[in-house]
């Protein structure tokens, strides 16, 4: 075939611009065909005449862009190759090099050696029969790959018919069109509606009894497992030059316009049965794409919901029962003194409740829309199917676009999550992040937002009940030796599902952040989920900002060093939730 080499293609390597994309497509390559040692050189005129080619004795697959994915085409178009949502966009191309890939993982016996053995039919014989029991096995071991070997077979077979219409007999490129065609049904590439009126038209050509024996002959082929000994295939090939030569002598000789009618007849049914293939493995596609979608939703609402209610059964331990240390707690935090808040403090509140205020937070929605005309994806199933019927005369516009537009909604509810660090490290802060703590409920609470409070250190311990309200400053002691940092945060967030909720949702931590290195993976991990699925953080800290920043950066959360005077809560605090708010708001 003009695809499987052993003679060399050309010399360049992969053109600069492509040389990413090469790079990916030699990953794809590479795990299709089972293999790490595989070359791939991509790039217009790679591979010569077809959209793909494999050289079994240089280990290398060449791939030309120009047939593979038109003219024109750049590597920013086409997209990542490694997605499967880009190769489901590319079928075509995909297929092509899929087989190529086929070729690398199951042609392993020696192209020379068979040259130099087989006659120059039986060669071409054996490669013909090789074509499908490379698709067999493919089909068998990828069979989500099924469709892109569907969406190219036909133009291989055209390629292939166009390759040696000059050399061949009507009655030999009639076996070849077989061996090609009706073996990848046989393969289970083709679904026999795929071929349409083809196997009528070859039957009439070959006589059902040579085209018995042709399937024969194919189909055993499919089933040789071999695959780096091709010895009982030679046996195929002899038997399958042998048979149509025998057919040929006793046919006798055809009249020029009667061969011209009758490959003509094939090649305008083959072209029919592309256009009906073509729609039908976009449909495939969409579908697949359809299902993939909703199967990832299932398994994140899984996952999601896993989540919500292992967190929620933390929420129920550490909220069921009194604020505060809890006889038998493995904390040593105990409740040192309790008094009002001081006319400042009110005041500071009230700050803190008008900064909370001013923040632009929009809470965000999706909704798709589909358009005839861009910008947007292409929606390449809708197009397909547009030009099928205005093929058929039926005029209508497609909305062949497909764009996603996210708008904001105003004034959404506040749910304020806050974390308090009560390890040895943080007893001088006990004051503030007490004032800091009620300084938060109560402008919590003139926001008409929610708010939950937990302290953690060797155990965990609710201080604010989601709805409740702090009356008084409560100050702790601090003489933990560790913080439970993951436990803390999924009480917290059961209690107010920050990560799956919605509306305008905060996490402030008010800590060192001097933690173990487990407790250190599992603050860096949830803050950065909290950054992902919308929930502003705020980290306040009274030591340097640096020693929190390890677990803020990267993040839309915000790192911020605090004051020991309690008056001067309200300024940080009122800013810094701002600022994370407004964030949160505007990301895209």
């Amino acid at each position: 075939m003009a695809h499987l080499k052993t003679d060399s293609t050309r010399a360049e390597l992969t053109p600069r611009e492509w040389l990413h994309f090469g790079s990916q497509m030699g990953e794809v390559v590479n795990t299709w065909a089972g293999r790490s040692d595989l070359i791939t050189y991509v790039g217009p005129g790679a591979g010569e005449e077809a959209p793909a080619c494999f050289k079994p004795l240089l280990a290398e697959v060449e791939v030309n862009t120009e047939i593979a994915f038109g003219k024109g085409i750049e590597p920013e178009v086409i997209g990542d190759f490694r997605e499967r949502e880009t190769q489901r966009e590319w079928p075509k191309a995909s297929g092509a090099v899929f087989h190529e890939a086929l070729h690398a993982r199951f042609t392993r016996w020696s192209l020379p050696a068979a040259q130099s053995l087989l006659s120059s039919a039986e060669y071409q014989a054996l490669e013909l029969l090789e074509e499908s029991r490379i698709e067999a096995f493919g089909v068998k071991t990828f069979p989500k790959n099924r469709e892109f070997l569907r969406a190219t077979a036909l133009e291989i077979v055209l390629a292939d018919v166009d390759e040696h219409i000059e050399n061949v007999t009507t009655l030999a490129a009639a076996s070849r069109i077989a061996g090609l065609l009706l073996a990848r049904i046989d393969a289970g590439v083709l679904d026999r509606s795929d071929a349409g009126e083809i196997p009528a038209l070859l039957e009439a050509i070959l006589g059902a009894d040579l085209l018995s024996t042709l399937r024969s002959i194919w189909t055993r082929a499919q089933t040789h497992e071999l695959h780096n000994d091709a010895t009982y295939l030679y046996d195929l090939a002899r038997e399958w030059a042998k048979a149509v030569s025998a057919a040929q002598s006793e046919a006798g000789e055809t009249t020029q316009e009667e061969a011209e009618q009758k490959m003509q007849e094939l090649m305008d049914a083959m072209q029919e049965a592309m256009g009906d293939v073509e729609f039908a493995v976009r449909d495939a596609m969409d579908d697949e794409e359809t299902s993939d979608r909703w199967a990832k939703i299932v398994a994140g609402n899984k996952a999601a919901n896993s989540e919500k209610n292992s967190h929620a059964n933390a929420a129920q331990k550490i909220f069921k029962d009194a604020v505060g240390p809890q006889p038998g707690s493995p904390t040593s935090s105990r409740l040192a003194r309790t008094r009002k808040p001081s006319s400042d403090e009110r005041a500071a509140a009230v700050k803190v409740a008008a900064w909370l205020d001013k923040a632009r937070y929009r809470e965000r929605s999706e909704t798709e829309i589909k358009s005839v005309t861009p910008p947007g994806r292409l929606r390449s199933r809708a197009l397909v199917q547009g030009q099928a019927l205005k093929s058929k005369g039926v005029m209508t516009q497609t909305e062949a676009w497909r764009r996603t537009a996210r708008k904001h909604t105003d004034d959404p509810t506040l749910n304020i999550g806050v974390m308090v660090d009560i390890s040895g490290s943080m007893g001088s802060a006990m004051e503030p992040m007490a004032v800091t703590a009620w300084v938060l409920s109560e402008a919590a609470k003139r926001a008409q937002a929610r708010t939950s409070m937990v302290y953690y250190g060797s155990d965990v311990f609710a201080t604010l009940k989601p709805g409740q309200h702090l009356d008084d400053v409560k100050i702790y002691t601090a003489p933990d030796g560790t913080e439970k940092f993951d436990k803390a945060f999924k009480a917290l967030d059961g209690s107010l599902n920050l990560l799956h909720g919605s509306g305008a949702r905060m996490l402030v931590i008010v800590s060192d952040g001097g933690y173990v290195h487990d407790e250190m993976e599992a603050a860096k991990k949830w803050v950065k989920r909290c950054a992902a699925e919308g929930v502003a953080v705020i980290w306040l800290t009274y030591d340097d900002v640096r020693y929190v920043e390890r677990y803020t950066k990267g993040t839309s959360a915000v790192a911020v060093r605090m004051s020991s005077n309690p008056t001067e809560v309200a300024e940080v605090v009122g800013k810094a939730a701002a600022k994370a708010l407004t964030a949160i708001g505007q990301r895209v």
